[in-house]
């Protein structure tokens, strides 16, 4: 990571210069704001370290003019000791986070180990989104801009190129089969088929005909030769949605598939070379199935080199404006708006359902509102007034509580987190663990 030091002090310059330097990082330095624009402009910098009081230019003008430069840089701003006011400023202004004087150079170094792994995924990120803009096989973009997307094209973006396995994870809705079409078009098998086949919509006695195809007489009904997915997805991407409910017996030659590399159709015998990248992708938990004896632990860990696990839309509700900007220009509904009355009450809803039920919301509010902008009265009853969200255990919903009480804290004191954990009456440290343990990040 190249970090930028801004600072007018020679002493603290070079005392924070040669610090950071020891522990691997590139180091920039400058005395002034204009010399912080002129290396900003040659030099590939990934963070500015910022003294807020500089001879020639304001902290918060510089972070501006920094940003514009550069959009995605990382800043952190060196305040004096007990400047409130300018913490908020400078927070408000688009740093992300701020160190007052004298500065723990201990703290300094853990903020800048976590910022430099946020700054390699947002680099991931960016290269999937910019291979995106010229894709136009995909239902629906990969759309948001949150953490947790962030976090998932990272994921996604070092996966697509391997010829590894990989488990997709996520509930009903998440988006699963979109993931598997985005690993098919960034890999190099994207010239080729991709195939997608849903385990759960295929009758049992069907399953290994689908999957491996049948010779004529295999059984009542086949009148002929038939290929199976397998060979379909020849050169290029199966992709088996809901893994989990393949019958054992099949889930022992899919192993087998998958370890040789061949196939025999059902009634043949003559063995079948096959070269595909294999998908798979489940709303169940396998490792709970393993020791249930209804999955094959051989298989598990087959499939589950690479695993990618799709966060729900209640965990990314930041995404929620953007997703429905991209479902109304997939159904040609040019003109319609939503309200922030209405986006903040989706904002508060739990969907249980995910993006299909967001999708399914949109097509409805649209076609029932009497106007182009969709208010919350416009929004279904039980987005509106929705029942309390039972799902999961009760560690599970404390936690999710927890969270809420985390953020409203860091919101009503403007991300300051010395103040927030004032208000909580809880130590500096035990909050920022707390915020690591729940993923929070400021918007």
């Amino acid at each position: 990571m190249h970090i930028l030091v801004v600072d007018d002090e020679p002493d603290q310059r070079e005392m924070l210069g040669g610090f950071l330097r020891k522990q691997g990082f590139t180091i920039s330095l400058a005395a002034t704001g204009k010399e912080a624009l002129t290396l900003m402009q040659q030099l590939n910098i990934d963070l500015a370290l910022l003294d807020h009081r500089l001879p020639d230019i304001n902290g918060d003008a510089l972070l501006l003019e920094l940003l514009q430069i550069n959009p995605l840089l990382r800043t952190i701003m060196i305040t004096a000791y007990g400047a409130v006011e300018t913490a908020v400023s400078v927070m408000r202004s688009g740093a992300d986070d701020f160190f007052e004087k004298p500065v723990d150079l201990s703290q300094l170094l853990a903020r800048l180990k976590t910022l430099e792994q946020e700054i390699m995924v947002d680099c991931d990120a960016a290269e999937v989104g910019a291979a995106l803009s010229l894709e136009s096989d995909l239902p629906l973009k990969m759309v948001g801009k949150s953490p947790a997307m962030r976090e998932l094209l990272s994921i996604v973006r070092r996966a697509a190129p391997t010829p590894w396995t990989v488990l997709i994870r996520g509930e009903t809705g998440t988006g699963k089969e979109l993931v598997s079409r985005l690993l098919h078009l960034l890999s190099p098998r994207r010239e080729h088929p991709f195939v997608a086949l849903n385990c759960a919509a295929m009758p049992e006695n069907l399953v290994e005909s689908e999957l491996f195809g049948h010779e004529k007489g295999a059984f009542t009904g086949a009148a002929g030769r038939r290929r199976g997915h397998f060979e379909i997805a020849g050169g290029g991407t199966l992709m088996l949605d809901e893994v989990g409910e393949l019958p054992l017996a099949t889930q022992a030659k899919l192993l087998r598939a998958l370890q040789e590399k061949k196939i025999t159709r059902v009634g043949g015998e003559k063995e079948i070379a096959v070269d595909i990248r294999l998908l798979a992708a489940t709303n169940r938990d396998l490792s709970e199935m393993v020791k249930a004896g209804t999955f094959r632990e051989d298989l598990f860990y087959r499939l589950k080199v690479i695993e990618v696990e799709i966060p729900p839309l209640r965990e990314r509700r930041e995404d929620i404006p953007e997703l429905i900007k991209a479902l109304l220009e997939r159904h040609g509904l040019e003109g319609i708006e939503f309200s922030n009355e209405a986006l903040n009450t989706l904002a508060r809803y739990h969907f249980p359902g995910n993006i299909r039920e967001l999708e399914h919301i949109v097509q409805r509010a649209s076609t029932m509102a009497r106007s182009s902008l969709i208010q919350a009265a416009d929004l279904p009853g039980e987005v509106r007034f929705p029942e309390p969200n039972s799902d999961g255990s009760l560690e599970e919903r404390l936690a999710a509580i927890e969270r809420r009480i985390l953020i409203e804290a860091l919101e009503k004191h403007d991300w300051i987190q010395t103040r927030a954990a004032d208000s909580l009456a809880l130590s500096e440290r035990v909050l920022r663990y707390k915020i690591g343990k729940h993923k929070i990040h400021k918007p």
